[in-house]
């Protein structure tokens, strides 16, 4: 019965198996597993096998299932991306013949090698000892060491062509999300969205002597996983790792522990908060101090706005002809970036802000100075921030509540009492289920509450959806402890 079930979903997803199946022909072995590879190429049908990678069962079928059905690179169009210099949107095919075309899609550390670089070559060939191009650092990058990973095994190659996957040891600035490709031919490829961290805990050592491992670890980490942040609080001088969530941060010290062999104190889990402003303000600011015998004088106009929720922070450093040098607009956009990670309401990061810089001057050449400028952007965009009605952003929450129909009104005051609005509702077999938008804030615990309201038989699972402006009554106790 269940092989005529997967026939029939195959024939009514392939079109050469259905003609068959219509006409009363057996389908084969080998007829079903090209019906099945036609269906998955053209995104038709998706092959799910049970088993354990602990217990090892199912891993040999799942391995060849994935050369038997899942798409080559022959099979998929060609891959598209911006020209740098353009702008245009050019594409490459999965050809040797091809320009080098390549995406980091992994970072990993190797108690022997280091970094290791995980790339999939889109076009062209990646040879050993020859130089790549990054587009995000605009800088050239040497290939020192090719590397075929098999499993937990590594073979040297000396170049992985258009298709394959490989790894690469001994280069140093490249990481998740970087394009490589030829400098003569460059080209960007799209990168790999993470969502902002929504938890922050503080992380210290156990001891002085386990400071530099814990320091060494923590790069490591965030290396590995883009949606680890490390930083250090400006105010405290603490270490904030960040992440997704209490399991995550959980799991995070956990291979701190196992991984690294590093113990460490850490502080409870907590919500991490935004900044952002809600109307439009401008700042002002004359910088003129002496320091150390030397004056250092400059002053920064400029105007703040707020962005598209989402959209993150946006900075224009193109003040009018004759007003601020050029040799100056690095420095301000950086006193601006600085600004905007320390907001003014409670420190927190700020998010979907607009900045223009709309003039500015030296006060005399002498003066005029780097610190200067950065300076008096810093202060002049606290004062644009402090008037564009700043408020707090925390994270919202998409929750999937599964449970059974009679504790869903139980479950329903909860979730009420815990601010979430309800998107919809419906059945899956026997069971409800609700969607919902929920401020993380909220869902400390939440497990366990719906396991006690629900005797057991209710399950959530929870992804970050948005930031949301918190309500004035939320921001004042935020605010005020």
């Amino acid at each position: 019965a269940a092989r005529e079930a997967m026939i029939e979903a195959v024939a009514e997803a392939d079109e050469v198996a259905g003609d068959a199946y219509l006409v009363g022909e057996t389908l084969g072995e080998e007829a079903l597993h090209a019906a099945i590879r036609r269906a998955v190429v053209a995104n038709k049908l998706v092959p799910v096998l049970c088993g354990t990678a602990l217990r090892n069962k199912v891993v040999q079928p799942l391995l060849d299932a994935v050369v038997r059905y899942l798409p080559s690179p022959l099979d998929v169009p060609p891959v598209s991306g911006l020209e740098v210099r353009t702008g245009a949107t050019v594409e490459r095919k999965a050809s040797d013949d091809e320009p080098l075309s390549g995406l980091i899609f992994k970072v990993a550390a190797d108690a022997y090698l280091g970094r290791l670089l995980y790339v999939r070559v889109y076009s062209g060939k990646l040879r050993k000892g020859t130089n790549v191009y990054n587009p995000r650092t605009k800088t050239r990058e040497r290939v020192g060491r090719l590397i075929r990973m098999h499993a937990n095994s590594q073979t040297d190659a000396e170049a992985i062509f258009s298709g394959e996957i490989g790894a690469l040891a001994g280069v140093g600035k490249l990481t998740t999300g970087d394009t490589i490709c030829a400098e003569q031919a460059q080209i960007a490829l799209d990168r790999i969205e993470f969502p902002e961290p929504v938890m922050f805990m503080a992380i210290e050592p156990k001891s002085r002597a386990d400071k530099e491992k814990l320091e060494e670890a923590l790069q490591l980490l965030s290396d590995e996983d883009p949606t680890c942040r490390i930083r250090i609080d400006g105010e405290t001088g603490q270490t904030i790792m960040s992440g997704m969530g209490e399991l995550h941060l959980e799991i995070l010290r956990d291979r701190l522990l196992r991984e690294f062999e590093v113990p460490a104190s850490v502080g409870k889990p907590m919500v991490s908060y935004y900044e952002t402003v809600t109307g439009s303000a401008d700042g002002h600011c004359t910088f003129d101090r002496e320091f150390g015998g030397k004056r250092q004088a400059a002053t920064v106009d400029l105007h703040v706005s707020a962005g598209a929720r989402g959209k993150g922070n946006r900075i224009e450093v193109k003040p009018p002809r004759n007003t601020v040098p050029p040799e100056f607009w690095t420095s301000i956009e950086q006193g601006v970036q600085d600004a905007l990670q320390t907001g003014v309401l409670a420190r927190y990061p700020m998010q979907d802000v607009e900045v223009r810089i709309t003039g500015g001057g030296i006060v005399d050449h002498d003066s005029a100075t780097e610190m200067a400028f950065r300076t008096a952007a810093i202060m002049a965009f606290r004062e644009a921030a402090s008037a564009a009605a700043p408020e707090l952003l925390e994270p919202i929450m998409s929750v999937e509540l599964v449970a059974p129909p009679e504790s869903t009104g139980d479950l329903m005051g909860d979730m009420n009492g815990r601010r979430g609005q309800v998107r919809e509702m419906h059945m899956r077999g026997d069971m409800q289920v609700v969607e919902a938008d929920v401020p993380l804030a909220e869902l400390f615990g939440y497990s366990t509450a719906i396991r006690s309201l629900s005797r057991g038989r209710a399950s959530y699972s929870m992804e970050p959806e948005q930031f949301a402006v918190v309500p004035r009554a939320v921001k004042e106790t935020i605010l005020n402890r």
